[in-house]
């Protein structure tokens, strides 16, 4: 037999073999993660002729045939788009999703190799589904393997501190992933609350029963450490006293000859009462003395606080009241006949108030309301010497969820303190509820800190707590990391683990097992088996977060065939197999005309 029809039998198979190749890729070019084939070919074997020219500079050899050399895959990333299933994912980088047969399997990836009691595979394909037992499974039944944080338990979900979850989620040890269609949430009671809020001391001015008059009887004593700023009148116009800063008062006495007359003028400042300024009530009662009057709180005509303004003096006199800040109070008069006892009423007053109502939990899951009530004591001073922090005080108690009966036994106060650049102080309080006690922080939450900016309205910020009600499932939601969080409810949403990744340093070492699954192959190298591939890498790093790509929740990858160049190949391929059968009958008609001659 001669060598045309050898050499061209080979270039049949080959091209055959390139053929095969190209025509399954074709075949798979809507399989959602197929990584297509790129066939390679090389020279059979050759020949030295050191004979036929021995003093030529020419090399010359003789070459027979060609083979398959290679069916390498194609690594490049296909095309991604969007799906409504509900765990569909599609991975961007280097990297396969971590898949396999055995529903109490297990795969760990160590810095030095890898643990893997059972055949573990790997896909790119990220079309999942959840099977009858709520397991992920691919189309093919293979279990979805990942990090899981044991926080399912008879179809029950318990919550973890956000610090374990972290610590847990770059593990390197994945097993399936189990997510039950019916999965409660349990409760979790409340130990913790942090809270942060504006307060603005010039708006939500309230009457504020319960602070100044609780059950009907003036305080007095609190009363007077008021600070004259935190009032308002009745239509909740601030006193503002910077602004309407003084009081004057004219006391005339006597009639005819003997008639005399005595005006003072007091001011809202820092001097104190010797130099005839005021900053809190009781300071601006002492002022009241030193001209003879008395001034003191009382009930209104709608048992809300006030002041009256009272003769002190054995005799009748004519009282004047003046200035802006009395006009404020609503006490100016205009020489008014005042005899012994005799008094003039303020408006009903206000001080500046806030209220949070925030949802606490037991142990059960029952809900009850923490309630914390805020009033102004003294607007402060920032810019004197020193200056003055802005105090508040905070009442504080638990409630039923109604609101209307106490379930502390007895309410809490705390002073909340900003100082000259609004900086909170506050010292954490312990508020009883049932048998036990919640730790509670005012001066800021996991986000922000409390402030008392007066451009803004009275709010609350955010609340943190560690508490939680008891919930249903509603949504599953998978970030870029692969990390599942599952949401409920009760608007709680937490990770439950996350979908397992590895790479590997030569992708072309793995093999394809059917069911667009790859494994990793193996072969013998001095007598010894060696991982083509390469041991498995973990696709995370001690962070959490992927290292060679990102995961899109709710999008597949589709083939990464390049079906234009298929096409071309495809073309290429015919046609050498073509010419090489022609060559293979020009080898045969050879054959048969030597044959011919011997006849």
């Amino acid at each position: 037999m001669n060598d045309t029809i050898l050499n061209s039998y080979s270039g049949m198979k080959t091209h055959q073999f390139g053929l095969d190749s190209v025509s399954n890729n074709i075949a798979n070019v809507n399989t959602n993660g197929f990584k297509e084939n790129i066939p390679e070919f090389k020279n059979l074997f050759s020949a030295q002729m050191d004979a036929l020219n021995a003093n030529t500079i020419t090399n010359n050899d003789r070459s027979y045939g060609a083979t398959a050399a290679s069916n390498s895959i194609s690594t490049k990333n296909g095309n991604y788009h969007s799906s409504d299933g509900q765990f569909d994912v599609a991975y961007m980088g280097k990297g396969w999703f971590v898949v396999g047969e055995k529903q109490d399997g297990s795969f760990e990836i160590n810095e030095d190799g890898y643990e893997m009691p059972q055949p573990i595979f790997f896909t790119r394909n990220g079309g999942f589904n959840r099977d009858s037992d709520g397991y992920l499974v691919t189309s093919s039944g293979h279990y979805v393997y990942g990090v899981n944080l044991d926080k399912i338990k008879d179809g029950v979900f318990t919550s973890a501190n956000s610090d374990v979850d972290m610590a847990a989620l770059p593990s390197n040890k994945m097993q399936p992933l189990q997510i039950p269609q019916e999965l409660k949430f349990h409760p979790v009671a409340t130990t913790q609350v942090d809270l942060s809020l504006n307060l603005n001391a010039k708006s939500n001015f309230k009457a504020a029963q319960e602070f100044l008059i609780p059950n009907g009887t003036i305080d007095t004593n609190r009363i007077l450490q008021q600070d004259i700023a935190s009032f308002s009148d009745d239509d909740s116009q601030p006193f503002d006293p910077r602004a309407f800063r003084d009081i004057i008062i004219t006391i005339k006495q006597g009639e005819g000859d003997n008639t005399s007359e005595e005006t003072m003028r007091f001011s809202y400042g820092r001097g104190g009462v010797n130099a005839n300024e005021f900053r809190t009530m009781g300071d601006l009662v002492e002022l009241f003395k030193k001209s003879g009057l008395d001034l003191a709180p009382v009930l209104g005509a709608r048992g809300n606080l006030a002041f009256s303004v009272q003769n002190q003096k054995n005799e009748k006199i004519q009282v004047t009241i003046g200035g802006t800040l009395s006009n404020r109070m609503g006490i100016s008069t205009s020489e008014v006949p005042l005899a012994q006892g005799e008094q003039i009423q303020s408006k009903d007053l206000k001080i500046a108030t806030y209220t949070t109502a925030l949802d606490i939990y037991d142990e059960d899951g029952g809900k009850f309301v923490l309630k914390s009530e805020y009033y102004l004591v003294d607007s402060g001073d920032p810019i004197g010497e020193p200056p003055i922090p802005q105090k508040w005080i905070v009442r504080s108690a638990i409630y039923d969820f109604s609101g209307e009966f106490m379930v502390s036994k007895n309410p809490i106060e705390q002073e909340l303190l900003f100082d000259k650049d609004g900086k909170p102080e506050s010292n954490p309080m312990q508020l009883d509820f049932k048998d036990s006690t919640i730790t509670y922080s005012i001066t800021g939450s996991a986000k922000y800190n409390s402030r008392n900016l007066p451009y803004e309205e009275s709010r609350m910020l955010e609340a943190t707590q560690d508490g939680k009600a008891e919930g249903s499932m509603q949504d599953i939601r998978i970030d870029e990391n692969g990390i599942i969080f599952l949401a409920f409810s009760n608007g709680v949403s937490e990770p439950m683990g996350r979908i397992g990744v590895a790479a590997f340093v030569n992708d072309q070492g793995l093999k394809k097992m059917g069911d667009n699954v790859f494994t990793m192959g193996t072969n013998a190298l001095g007598g010894e088996g060696r991982i083509l591939s390469g041991n498995p890498i973990l696709g995370w790093n001690e962070d959490g977060n992927l290292k060679f790509g990102q995961i899109k929740h709710k999008y597949l990858e589709t083939s990464n065939v390049d079906v234009g160049n298929s096409l071309t190949n495809l073309i290429l391929y015919q046609r050498g197999y073509s010419m090489n059968a022609k060559a293979f009958t020009t080898g045969d008609d050879l054959i048969k005309e030597a044959i011919a001659l011997k006849k």
